[in-house]
């Protein structure tokens, strides 16, 4: 029996960079969500999720995907930034919120043979408030989805971790603020930017809810490091700090991935107003040349 649906899988993406070796590293993972538009159910919008600090200093990405195509993968050069060096993905205004999102046009990778799925937002995640009222809290099973330690080739399969949700009973009290919680799954470099999974359950304690379904709740921002000061007894002065991982990772909750799918929905519309406005204003001789 099935537990985490195929579609989820097909969902998560390798974010990749070109090293100085000039061969591709596998620095994080994203993930695709669906946003469905207000006016038509029928549609989505498509948005490459993942943190900023993934993309911090990159001008580009590569996103690979599985392909049927003839190769086992397809890789995709995603640009960043456009030639005026303005950013083409919306990051979330907080600081402290590690979360972007990036609109892309999944026909693209229908031409292609791509494999690809998506994360609905409305019908494949739970908000903090969900969560609070289907009884996703502190001890549910959570799975981490991604790419650690370049765990990429030779297809693209996410490594899934089990953990279960720690702390999230302060997050459900700070809902309008910008909470995290914590989930204890053991998480290493290259998982940031991947989504966590809910775990279906089946029973609880009398009188308490549930939740039967497997739904994104967050996204994986960085395992928290526990450390340790080595000193010297001789000069009673500190000599080293010695950091491991803790076990403990931090979550932005699936609020603030809609909250920036919102902002990059609103700039790419404003982008194609903008685009509409030039044409209209534009000269007659200009429309002649460029339909020539």
């Amino acid at each position: 029996m099935a537990i985490i649906p195929n579609f989820f899988l097909n969902a998560v993406v390798a974010l990749g960079v070109d090293g100085v070796d000039g061969e591709k590293h596998w620095i994080g993972t994203g993930f695709i969500v669906g946003r469905k538009e207000t006016d038509n159910p029928t549609l989505s919008t498509y948005y490459i999720i993942t943190n900023k600090h993934v993309i911090k200093h990159q001008r580009f990405v590569y996103v690979r995907f599985n392909s049927l195509g003839g190769t086992l993968v397809k890789d995709y050069r995603v640009n960043l930034y456009d030639d005026a060096g303005a950013a083409i993905f919306s990051a979330h205004p907080h600081d402290k919120t590690d979360v972007i999102a990036l609109q892309i046009l999944p026909q693209t990778l229908i031409n292609d043979k791509s494999i690809w799925g998506a994360f609905d937002l409305s019908d494949h995640a739970l908000t903090l408030e969900q969560m609070q009222t289907t009884g996703v809290d502190e001890g549910s099973l959570v799975y981490a989805l991604g790419f650690p330690m370049d765990l990429v080739d030779p297809i693209k399969v996410p490594i899934c971790r089990l953990g279960c949700i720690s702390r999230i009973t302060d997050a459900f009290l700070l809902k309008k603020g910008t909470p995290i919680f914590l989930v204890d799954a053991q998480t290493f470099p290259g998982n940031s930017g991947g989504p966590i999974v809910s775990r279906p359950e089946h029973m609880s304690i009398d009188g308490t809810p549930y939740n039967t379904s497997a739904n994104l709740v967050g996204i994986l921002s960085a395992y928290i490091p526990y450390k340790e000061t080595l000193y010297s007894r001789q000069t009673g002065r500190d000599r080293m700090i010695m950091e491991e991982n803790s076990g403990l990772t931090i979550v932005h909750p699936v609020d603030r991935i809609k909250e920036v799918v919102e902002l990059e929905w609103a700039r790419v519309e404003q982008q194609k107003t903008l685009i509409s406005a030039a044409k209209l204003s534009a000269p007659q001789e200009v429309k002649e040349e460029v339909a020539v």
